[in-house]
Parts: C-alpha cells; sequence; structure tokens
C-alpha cells in the first residue's frame, strides 16, 4: 500500500498528541482510492469518512489506525444502461494505512461478502471482474475542540447547534488491548429539567477483542454506541441474525448488546 502524503502524517502525528487540539472534523475528512480492472485504472471513488477506530496493543505499544467510509449502494459505474446493481447491496469499506475491508450486504444474506487485505489485493466484484486499488490517500481535516465536561454544557452546545464528537476509549479484559473510538454526534438527546443527556450514534468501528481473526482489520465491528453518563456505553453489534427464531434464514442487524466499562469524552468543534 502506497504511504500517506507528508502533509497528512503530520496532521495524524498532531492529532495523537494534542489533546482536544487535533479532534477530526468529520463534514471535511475523506478516504480517496484509484481502482483498477485488469490493470487498467478505472475509477477514483471518495468516501466521506464517518468514525474512527485506534487500536493499541499496549505490550510493544503500537497502534493501527482504521476508518470507517460512508456507505453506499452497489453500482456499474459510468454505465448508460443502468446505475444500480440488481440485486441491490449496502457497501461500505474499512480503511487504514495497511489493509482495508470491503463489505457488502445484501437483503438475503445469502451473497453477503467481507473482503480484506491489503490495498493491491484483487477483490471480484458484482459482474465477476476482478479489480484492486492503485493508490489510497486520507484528507484528514481538524478543528480546534472544546471539551464538554458538564452535562449542562453537552445540552447548551446541543441546542445550540454546535458540531459535536464523541471519544469512547475502552480495554479488553485482560488489560493487553487499548480503543479509542472517534465519532461525529448528528444524533443526541437532552432533557434540561432533569439535567440529562444521552448519545445515540452509528455505525461506528468496534473492536472485538474476544475474536482470533488472523487480521486486526477483521476484528472489527459495525456498531452503534448509546450513553448516557461518562463511565459506561452500551453497544448494539451487528451481527448474522435469525429472521424468524428456529429457522436458518439470516440477515445483519445490530442484534447484539454489550455493555463496557469506559471513558467517554464529548467535543464542541469551532466553526
Amino acid at each position: 500500500m502506497g504511504c500517506l502524503d507528508q502533509d497528512v502524517q503530520m496532521e495524524m502525528i498532531g492529532f495523537r498528541a494534542m489533546e482536544p487540539m487535533g479532534i477530526l472534523d468529520y463534514r471535511r475528512c475523506f478516504a480517496i482510492n484509484v481502482s483498477a480492472v485488469d490493470g487498467e485504472e478505472k475509477n477514483t471513488c471518495r468516501a466521506q469518512l464517518v468514525a474512527r477506530c485506534d487500536v493499541t496493543e499496549k505490550s510493544v505499544g503500537h497502534t493501527q489506525q482504521f476508518f470507517l467510509g460512508k456507505e453506499c449502494i452497489g453500482e456499474y459505474m459510468y454505465q448508460k444502461r443502468g446505475i444500480a446493481q440488481v440485486p441491490t447491496s449496502e457497501v461500505c469499506v474499512i480503511f487504514s494505512e495497511g489493509d482495508s475491508s470491503l463489505q457488502k450486504k445484501f437483503a438475503n444474506h445469502d451473497r453477503d461478502v467481507i473482503q480484506s487485505g491489503k490495498m493491491t489485493v484483487s477483490r471480484q466484484g458484482f459482474d465477476g471482474r476482478w479489480a484492486n486499488w492503485t493508490s489510497l490517500r486520507f484528507i484528514l481535516k481538524h478543528a480546534t475542540a472544546r471539551t464538554l465536561q458538564t452535562v449542562d454544557e453537552i445540552t447548551r452546545a446541543t441546542l445550540d447547534g454546535d458540531c459535536l464528537v464523541g471519544r469512547t476509549t475502552l480495554n479488553d479484559p485482560s488489560g493487553e488491548w487499548e480503543a479509542v473510538l472517534e465519532y461525529p454526534i448528528p444524533y443526541i438527546n437532552v432533557h434540561p429539567p432533569q439535567d440529562q443527556f444521552q448519545v445515540d450514534v452509528g455505525p461506528i468501528l468496534y473492536p472485538d477483542f474476544f475474536s482470533t481473526a488472523p487480521m486486526l482489520i477483521e476484528r472489527l465491528r459495525l456498531a452503534y454506541v448509546m450513553y448516557n453518563r461518562l463511565d459506561i456505553a452500551e453497544f448494539a453489534l451487528r451481527l448474522p441474525t435469525p429472521v424468524v427464531q428456529g429457522q436458518t434464514a439470516t440477515t445483519l442487524h445490530y442484534s447484539e448488546v454489550v455493555k463496557n466499562v469506559v471513558r467517554n469524552s464529548l467535543y464542541s468543534l469551532e466553526n
């Protein structure tokens, strides 16, 4: 996989070093990849980034950073006879500087596919042809951010229409791994008379600390995060789920709910 350009590398380094400065402004963050079919470049795609997940192996101090791209519908590129691929599929990509994971979800679940690997790995598409990425780069824009330290500050920022970003930090039970999940907050509830708030955001990336998949990117699940306090969060994980109880037909749905002790932080971005 090609390296990030120097400016983006500097931005990413600055992001890790600054708290709460360096929060990503997800309105202006994108992954741009060029894809080729049979060695001939055919398309350049810009996907908005909607979540980030940093996973650190504490014993070696190594961190891998992953981004979730905005989902799209399966499509034929630049054809006049029809754009939508039928049967339709929801397509999303998990990006990183090293590996990527292309995930397609169909209505009947039978044709669902997850294709993970290096950027240059060839993936078979809907029409049977094989394609690979020839380049990948990130546009990562940051914004000055203010930490919201009280429920009153969260409520004021919410009702004033501030652009909000959340971070949730969690550890695996053994203490070997730490994950920092970051995401914009387009949906939030507040109830000023009782000094309450509640975040409900997704999909984001959630690390399955119990997975034994060989690639770290394969251990990430799509999830929704929910919390109304700063030390506990619930996650609804997307997993194969029976359509009807007692039958074998399944679909992908946010059906498993887990609760974790975490550290939640909310930030208001300066315009």
